[in-house]
């Protein structure tokens, strides 16, 4: 897959060197924020092995209120809802007996149709929360992590990166253009990662 993105870059992109610029200044070192958000991410996985979420949600959100309100205002928190909801909704998913009857027949599957699930469910839920989900009926398997690896290609949702770097883009023609590249690149994928599946 390495060497077909070389390829495919050679012949779709034009040669000419790259220029960045940007207008933000290099972050600064700050010791007192850093210190800071590693005492509340132990504050945090505390108070989840205590089952007290809330009050860890609650304790984190008030450290940051008073050590570095500005990164409270700065998080992209649209990109962070995308975040909880698919995550969130994949636990629901797998709580509505409709679903439950379905997926209870994916440990069943084939190698094939296995493959090709954890794909087409990459595409609607994206690779982490369909893996996270398709655990739920079936064990780790080499197959599975290389379908979901896959299902990272095709369309937009089927990976979280993309959304963040089509968000980093700041370009409304690349949401399309971008499934231009991106759904030629999951069929490949998946015939070539099936085929050495096969092979192993």
């Amino acid at each position: 897959m390495m060497l077909t993105l070389l390829v495919m870059c050679w012949f779709c992109f034009p040669d000419k060197p790259l220029s960045y610029h940007t207008g933000t200044p290099a972050p600064q070192w700050q010791p007192r924020l850093v210190w800071g958000c590693l005492g509340l991410y132990i504050v945090f996985l505390t108070a989840l092995e205590l089952k007290q979420e809330l009050v860890g949600l609650a304790l984190v959100a008030l450290g940051f209120l008073l050590l570095a309100r500005r990164v409270v205002l700065s998080v992209d928190w649209t990109l962070l809802l995308v975040f909880m909801a698919m995550f969130i909704d994949v636990h629901l998913l797998t709580q509505l007996p409709v679903l439950q009857g379905v997926f209870n027949h994916v440990g069943t599957l084939s190698g094939a149709g296995l493959w090709l699930t954890a794909i087409g469910l990459s595409q609607v839920i994206s690779n982490v929360p369909g893996t996270i989900l398709l655990l739920n009926y079936v064990p780790p398997t080499v197959l599975l992590a290389w379908a979901v690896n896959v299902g990272g290609f095709g369309l937009l949702p089927g990976s979280l990166a993309n959304l963040i770097a089509l968000r980093m883009a700041n370009d409304r023609r690349i949401w399309w253009r971008f499934h231009l590249y991106s759904l030629p690149m999951l069929i490949w994928a998946a015939l070539v990662g099936y085929g050495l599946l096969l092979l192993r």
